[in-house]
């Protein structure tokens, strides 16, 4: 049962915030080493008429893409998605990709500056190539972007390296993995979800993200959504970098006592409250039914029908023996998941 207190103690945590949807990894045509194919100049006109708020703009090897006359902050987010290989990594195939954002533009520079690796050349230009990293390295860097106030990201995971063990797929916690990749329904993102929920089990406090990577234009198959502040890339990063985000075109809100999702606090005597909202058009169908779950790490533990046009609420006390809990937001007609919310994680 919901109770009033649950709704104004969520409300309270989220005061202030608004509802945004945006993509968190696409490329755009900015010349250079780009190789998005749809010009920056014509991505807001094209975000608008798929209600996109934000989209974060990671194209390859060079920095230009965040300083062209387009540039606004909000409707972009600044960043960058290399390549390397880990050099010993016990995986079958050692590649990957990773995604940096942040908050500023300059923050990347400063990054890259601080890792000669890299070779950068500095100035609105920037390239840089890609090194190869040891584990301990790029331990390191994560560290490095986290200090910058940035959200690293592995994405398309299962989709670049080769392993039968989840474990190689991490490298810290508090970081993301991209669980749906180009679309809600793609045989990518069931990879990349049994890929999560393995590292889940093992106690790896990662979070899901979402992302298209299509390289062309806009498109809004692959959403996130963010409760923020403002309308500026750096109160889309203070959500991200704690986890306090869906994956998935659908918001969900979350609370444990005073704790948000990506945190972590003692369960027991908490009060658990989920609130799921502002569906995104792309998954808004009136004829379509819809569920929301709570599940913890031994199974679903609560289910209620999602209203799509409105509010669905979900109150229950925090099982102190759960490892965490999490929800997620399914088109039952489809049965098909389509908003991950990330897990708040028990801990003493």
């Amino acid at each position: 049962m919901v109770k009033t207190e649950d709704r104004a103690a969520l409300g309270r945590l989220y005061a202030g915030c608004s509802v945004y949807h945006g993509e968190l990894h696409d490329h755009s045509d900015s010349g250079g080493t780009s190789d998005g194919k749809c010009p920056l100049a014509l991505w807001p006109e094209k975000m608008r008429a798929l209600k996109m708020d934000f989209a974060a703009i990671l194209d390859h090897r060079q920095v230009r893409h965040m300083y062209e006359d387009v540039w606004r902050d909000g409707l972009f987010i600044p960043g960058t998605e290399p390549g390397t290989v880990i050099l010993d990594s016990a995986a079958e195939e050692k590649s990957m990709h990773y995604n940096m954002l942040f908050g500023e533009r300059e923050a990347l520079s400063q990054l890259l500056e601080e890792f000669p690796e890299y070779q950068f050349s500095g100035g609105v230009e920037g390239h840089f190539i890609y090194p190869r990293f040891t584990r301990a390295r790029f331990g390191e860097l994560i560290d490095a972007v986290k200090a910058h106030g940035g959200f690293f990201v592995h994405p398309h995971p299962k989709q670049l390296m080769r392993s039968e063990d989840p474990l190689d797929y991490w490298f810290r916690d508090e970081t993301g993995l991209e669980v749906i990749y180009i679309g809600l329904d793609r045989e990518e993102t069931k990879e990349n979800y049994a890929l999560w929920t393995a590292l889940l089990a093992r106690g790896r406090q990662i979070w899901a993200t979402a992302g298209c990577d299509l390289h062309r234009e806009p498109h809004d198959t692959a959403l996130t959504t963010i409760y923020a502040e403002a309308y500026a890339a750096r109160a889309y990063l203070s959500h991200l970098t704690v986890g306090d985000f869906t994956a998935g075109p659908v918001g969900v809100r979350m609370v444990a006592g005073g704790t948000k999702m990506g945190g972590q606090c003692a369960f027991a005597g908490r009060r658990l409250v989920v609130c799921a909202a502002d569906f995104h058009d792309s998954v808004r169908d009136p004829s379509h039914e819809y569920r929301l779950d709570l599940l913890s790490d031994g199974g679903v533990a609560a289910s209620v029908p999602a209203d799509p046009e409105g509010e669905t609420w979900l109150a229950l006390d925090a099982d102190p023996s759960w490892a965490f809990c999490r929800a997620e937001v399914t088109d039952v007609t489809r049965d098909l998941r389509i908003a991950l919310g990330n897990p708040i994680w028990n801990r003493a």
